[in-house]
């Protein structure tokens, strides 16, 4: 007995025609007998018999049910779910049966009576290897116009009107016609179904022209057509590419791109290869159609590509640098720069604005006056000039619309944001021109060369520049002073010369006072030149004045604590200047103050009794004020910052080794006086500096700043201008604390954390129970009896701090002690008296400064230095020093420099160790924290390559975490 496998075509009686495999028995000639339904797990069948038999497994009987139904009976089967899900899943599987068949033997036979198991010749079924292809026939004759679809394979045409007819798969089109199974690759099953029964449709006369336009002109695209009777030419159409500014579903602008033939629009990738339209003349309707001209589109789609904008979806372009923003004003600025590149694209807008597109050029001018520039700047577009200044509302805000006068919405150029800010920021408006005052200069540098003004440069910088007039410095200084100091007195002079106040902000211990009193001789000593050349002319004796011609005294501010250093120094380096000290009890209080001053040629006081006597002090008009340690006006809202703002002068200048200790606030105080306007009002300085800097991290509005103060500040750090400067070494000591001291320490941290834990806002509310929470764990990780009085332990800090110095003292070495608490300082020195340690002492409470000081440089017995950070951070120089002990740190790392700048500092001909003494696990570890990021503040615009870092209002409560 011979078997085979065999494909049996059959209708299925709920399911439709469908396709399945079975296994038959040869019996004579070409007739077989259905067996049965092989088995997948044979080994005789090929891997492409075992993929037929598995194929038409998915869509058994059993199969189907199961996955489509959960009725048990078959005929209780919705039709609904046939067509919808049963006969997709059918057909899916007829078309990968056939595809299976003609790589294999497998012969395929349709059975018409479902029970009868005989087969013979008549059954079989012919497979084409080749695709067949449909043909639309349409035929308008005196009767008018019928269609019908006939199927061609191998040159044969073959109807559709035979015995059998029989759809087996829809979407790829499979038909059985007679015993002939074809596939067709152009078309779905369901549109032949028609001619199955009939051989022609006939279009009713009235139909026809829309008939034609709908249906036959789209069968010319997609099909193989014939057609008779109709008029059917191929045509050259006009062409033209079309640039359309439009908004997408998002709301952002972009380019859209046609190309147009004649009157159709075509998308550039769409797959429409051919183009047909009806052309009616003379009414007769013809048929024309071209093919569109591919490497014509592919050239202006190149263009596009490379001018820097990106496709997405068919036809839609954007700018590559933002595709996902909102409406990109930046394409209208890009379609205006790119006028010559898109001349031959046809440009129309359907954006809901109607956007300028043409000509955009600034005309501008300048005029030098006595205390400004004046810049005449006007833009030209096509129709009209606008005064620049008109765009200051919308340069400022950011909003890029402008409107025309004839109604057309003016894009301003993304870069004029950048170029300009400054510009309007610092200048104002008058009759349509801007004015810009001369302390301003910096920010036209930039302005002009986006102005075109480049010539007018030098102009500008002859205010800001750094190469400055040399002029020689008092014979007794010129041999003092370094290479450094003699810079930074020809540049305190340009500035004087130039009527700019400054900053000089070197580092602590390399010369500020020097340098002062270096200009300030020069100052006096040229005015008495001028005074004598004009008393010579007028034949009077220099005894006697003449009116005019003389120049009034410096008043400097300073520190209490610097008082006597102030006048030290002016009778070392300056012994010719007349000197008052403006300080103490019996200190004149009047407002005829002047009187006395004129006297004089500078007048020294303290920032307190400046506070305090300003209502007398503020009558006279100052040649200079000059404030030291500038950083104790940093409070904008304070007594004291409003009373510097009194005092009248003709040059301010300050001196501050840290002019930033805090926040930007801290620069614009200091900045403000020296040069009123400078950086605008405290608001506007917030809003355009602070919350742009700091909060949206806008590094251009950060360069911004940085060229403002650059031409008034001067900082020159040690590593800079003494690199013979002995090295300066740090170290942090950890100590750990005594049990009794950490127990002590924890029940307090605890207390605190508790209670903010009831109440988180406690601190954020209340800075000063903040504060006292702060500082008695402070206190206790020093030392417990400074805040327990009846404490009788130990502290591991205290102990670690004498064991160091007792090892210094021994070597032969001197150390100042640092701290903020006189009290922490009052415990040590009397641990030093029961060991009979010499020492001296400088605080708040000290009236022997200078005898201390004396007696710490001079006696070789005193081996150590006391020194409260607020009484002696500044103003001493102490180089006797090699190791210096800061005992608590504090949250503001510049007040522990300028403590260590006691030691470390010009004249110091010995390395200098600083150690820092931590409590271990305590809240000076957090400081220490804190203390990093305030340094890297205190950097910002003295070297511009420092990032900007803000202070957080929350450190205060992160110090508790």
């Amino acid at each position: 007995m011979i078997e085979k496998l065999i494909l049996v075509v059959s209708q299925h009686r709920q399911f439709g025609w469908k396709i399945s495999i079975h296994v038959a028995e040869v019996l004579t000639g070409e007739s077989l007998s259905i067996k049965g339904v092989p088995s997948v797990e044979a080994e005789k069948y090929t891997q492409k018999e075992i993929q037929l038999i598995e194929t038409l497994s998915k869509v058994s009987d059993e199969v189907l049910l199961k996955s489509y139904t959960k009725e048990k009976e078959k005929s209780k089967i919705s039709q609904s779910a046939i067509d919808n899900l049963i006969r997709p899943q059918i057909e899916k599987a007829n078309a990968q049966i056939i595809e299976l068949a003609l790589q294999t033997d497998i012969p395929v036979y349709i059975k018409d009576d479902v029970k009868n198991k005989a087969l013979s010749g008549y059954n079989r079924l012919e497979m084409l290897p080749e695709p067949s292809t449909c043909i639309f026939h349409f035929i308008k004759d005196d009767k008018g116009l019928c269609y019908f679809i006939s199927l061609s394979n191998n040159n044969q045409n073959i109807s559709l009107q035979q015995k059998r007819a029989v759809i087996l798969s829809d979407k790829p089109c499979i038909v059985l016609l007679g015993n002939t199974l074809h596939r067709v690759d152009n078309i779905e099953a369901k549109k032949l179904m028609p001619f199955f029964s009939k051989t022609a449709i006939v279009v009713p006369a009235s139909s026809e022209k829309e008939y034609i336009r709908k249906f036959v002109l789209k069968a010319l695209t997609k099909y193989e057509v014939n057609i008779q009777g109709i008029d059917v030419k191929e045509i050259v159409p006009e062409k033209k590419v079309i640039l359309t500014l439009e908004e997408d579903f998002n709301q952002q602008l972009c380019l859209a791109l046609y190309f147009k033939y004649d009157k159709q629009s075509v998308l550039p990738f769409s797959k429409r290869k051919k183009v047909v339209d009806m052309d009616e003349k003379s009414g007769t309707e013809s048929i024309v159609w071209f093919n569109r001209d591919e490497e014509w589109e592919r050239g202006y789609l190149n263009i596009l590509e490379n001018l820097n904008l990106t496709r997405i979806g068919d036809n839609r372009f954007y700018l590559k640098k933002d595709p996902e923003d909102k409406p990109s004003y930046g394409l209208i600025e890009w379609i205006n720069n790119h006028d010559e590149e898109l001349k031959d694209f046809e440009f129309q807008q359907k954006a809901g604005k109607d956007f300028y597109r043409g000509r955009v050029e600034i005309v501008s001018g300048m005029d030098v006056k006595i205390d400004w520039f004046d810049l005449k700047i006007e833009v030209v577009l096509d129709h009209c000039r606008i005064p620049f200044s008109r765009f200051r509302k919308h340069i400022l805000s950011g909003n890029p619309e402008f409107v025309l006068p004839d109604g057309k919405i003016f894009i301003l150029p993304q870069e004029w944001f950048n170029q300009y800010q400054d510009l309007f920021l610092y200048s104002e408006s008058q009759d349509e021109n801007l004015t810009v005052k001369k302390i301003h200069a910096p920010v036209l540098q930039d302005s002009l060369d986006a102005l075109r003004m480049g010539d007018r440069k030098q102009e500008v910088s002859d205010f800001i520049s750094t190469e400055v007039e040399r002029p020689l410095p008092a014979i007794n200084l010129n041999k003092i002073l370094r290479p450094y100091q003699r810079k930074g007195f020809y540049w305190l002079n340009h500035l004087r010369r130039m009527n700019f106040g400054g900053c000089l902000a070197d580092d602590m211990g390399l010369g500020k006072t020097l340098q002062t009193i270096t200009l300030l001789q020069h100052v006096y000593d040229s005015s008495q030149e001028l005074h004598k050349d004009r008393s010579s002319e007028s034949g009077q004796s220099s005894l006697f004045p003449v009116p005019g011609y003389t120049v009034p005294a410096s008043l400097i501010v300073v520190p209490t604590s610097l008082l006597h250093n102030w006048k030290n120094e002016l009778k070392k380096f300056a012994p010719g200047l007349k000197v008052y000290t403006h300080a103490g009890i019996k200190r004149l209080k009047s407002k005829e103050i002047g009187k006395i001053f004129r006297h004089y040629q500078l007048i020294i006081t303290s920032y307190g009794t400046l506070r305090m006597d300003i209502d007398y002090l503020s009558h006279y008009l100052y040649e200079y004020v000059i404030l030291d340690e500038s950083q104790y006006i940093k409070n904008p809202d304070s007594v004291l910052y409003r009373a510097v703002l009194m005092l009248k002068s003709n040059h301010r200048l300050v001196l501050t080794g840290t002019p930033i200790e805090n926040s930007l606030i801290d620069l614009w105080t200091q900045f403000n006086f020296i040069n009123p306007g400078l950086l605008g009002t405290l608001s506007s300085f917030k809003e355009n500096f602070v919350q742009k800097i700091l909060k949206e991290q806008n590094k251009s509005i950060e360069e911004s700043l940085q060229r403002l103060i650059q031409p008034f500040i001067l900082r020159r750090t040690k590593e800079e201008v003494a690199p013979d400067l002995p090295p300066l070494s740090q170290e942090i000591v950890y100590c750990d604390m005594t049990d009794t001291q950490e127990e002590i320490y924890e029940e307090e941290r605890n207390s605190i954390r508790n209670q903010l834990l009831s109440n988180k806002d406690l601190f954020a509310k209340n800075k000063i129970v903040a504060l006292k929470s702060l500082m008695k764990l402070r206190l206790l990780a020093n030392h417990p009896i400074l805040t327990l009085p009846d404490y009788t332990g130990d502290s591991g800090k205290f102990q670690q701090i004498l064991l160091y110095f007792e090892t210094i003292k021994a070597e032969g070495h001197k150390v100042l002690i640092f701290s903020s608490f006189v009290k922490h300082l009052n415990l040590l020195a009397q641990s030093f008296d029961e060991r009979g340690w010499k020492y001296a002492f400088l605080s708040g409470q000290t009236h022997n400064r200078e005898e201390e000081i004396s007696k710490f440089r001079n006696s070789k017995d005193t081996s150590c230095f006391f020194i409260s950070l607020k009484a002696g951070g500044t103003g001493l120089n102490l180089t006797s020093a090699d190791y210096v002990f800061i005992i608590d740190p504090w949250w503001n790392p510049a007040a522990e420099m300028q403590a260590l700048s006691r030691a470390h500092r010009i004249g110091q001909d010995k390395s200098v160790m600083v150690y820092r003494f931590i409590s271990s696990d305590t809240v000076e570890e957090k400081i220490i924290k804190l203390q990093q990021k305030k340094s890297k503040l205190s950097e910002t615009f003295i070297t511009s390559q420092n990032p900007l870092k803000e202070i957080s209002n929350r450190e205060l409560e992160e110090l508790f975490k």
